[in-house]
C-alpha cells in the first residue's frame, strides 16, 4: 500500500480556534492572576521606577498568584517608549505627569491570557487624553460588534474607521486583534488583511486592541479578551479603562 504524508496543520490551527468550556475555564483563571497582580503593581508604580523594575515586579505577582509564567515577555513603554508597539523594558524611568503602556499576559494550565492598559502618573497631558479616548471608543465599538458570523475584517473595520475619521488612521499600523490559546497569538486574526470570507466562531476567544502611536510622543493601545458567545460576545477581563480610571 502506497503512504503518504499529509499536512494538516492548518486543519488543527483552525481545530484550535474554537475553545472548549474546559479551556475557557482556564483562560479565565489565567485572567483572574493576571488582573490581580496588575492591581498590585499599580500600587508598586512611583515616579523613578523603571520599565524593566515594574515589568520584573508583574511577572513575580504572577507567579505568586498561581501562573505557570507568562503568555509572553511583558511589555513596560514609558512615554516616547509607549509609540513602540512591541517595547522592550528598560532603565527609562516613569515619571510624574507621564504614561505608562503595560502589555501583559499570565499563563495558566497552558492557557494566555492577554491585556493592555495605559496608565498616567498623576496627569495625562491634553494630547494622551485625546488619543486615549478615541482609542477606548474605537475599542468599545469593535468589541460591541463581536457576533458569531460576523466577518473578521469587518470587525477590524469598525475600530479603523473610527480612529481614521478622528485623524489618527496612519497611526494604527496593526491588526485589531488574535485569537488566543495554547499560543498568545493564534487563529482568528482580526485584521483586514483576513480571508474576505472568515468570520467569527462561537467558542473562538480574541483580543481587541486598537492603539494610536505618535513617535517621539507616546502611544495608548487598550486590549481586552473577548469570548464570542451564540448571543454575541461577553468580555472576559474587567479591569477599568475609563479615562479616569486610567490617570493613577
Amino acid at each position: 500500500a502506497s503512504k503518504s504524508v499529509l499536512d494538516i496543520a492548518d486543519r488543527l490551527i483552525t481545530q484550535r480556534a474554537v475553545k472548549s468550556k474546559d479551556e475557557i475555564t482556564a483562560i479565565r483563571q489565567a485572567l483572574k492572576i493576571q488582573q490581580a497582580a496588575y492591581k498590585r503593581t499599580l500600587k508598586f508604580i512611583k515616579p523613578g521606577k523603571t520599565e524593566f523594575e515594574i515589568a520584573a515586579y508583574l511577572e513575580y505577582q504572577m507567579r505568586t498568584l498561581g501562573a505557570d509564567g507568562t503568555s509572553f515577555p511583558s511589555i513596560v513603554a514609558a512615554d516616547a517608549n509607549a509609540s513602540l508597539p512591541h517595547a522592550i523594558p528598560g532603565k527609562r524611568k516613569v515619571k510624574k505627569g507621564g504614561i505608562v503602556l503595560i502589555d501583559w499576559g499570565a499563563k495558566y494550565k497552558g492557557y494566555c491570557s492577554d491585556l493592555t492598559r495605559v496608565i498616567a502618573l498623576g496627569s495625562m497631558s491634553k494630547k494622551m487624553r485625546e488619543i486615549y479616548q478615541i482609542t477606548l471608543d474605537a475599542q468599545l465599538a469593535a468589541i460591541d460588534a463581536i457576533a458569531p458570523g460576523k466577518r473578521l475584517r469587518d470587525i477590524d473595520k469598525v475600530a479603523r474607521d473610527l480612529i481614521a475619521k478622528a485623524g489618527y488612521g496612519d497611526r494604527f499600523g496593526h491588526g485589531l486583534g488574535h485569537g488566543i490559546g495554547l499560543d498568545s497569538h493564534e487563529q482568528p486574526t482580526l485584521s483586514h488583511r483576513a480571508a474576505e470570507d472568515a468570520v467569527l466562531e462561537v467558542g473562538q476567544v480574541v483580543t481587541v486592541e486598537p492603539g494610536i502611536y505618535l513617535p517621539g510622543v507616546g502611544g495608548v493601545r487598550i486590549e481586552d479578551d473577548v469570548l464570542v458567545t451564540s448571543r454575541g460576545h461577553e468580555v472576559l477581563s474587567d479591569l477599568p479603562k475609563t479615562l479616569k480610571s486610567a490617570i493613577i
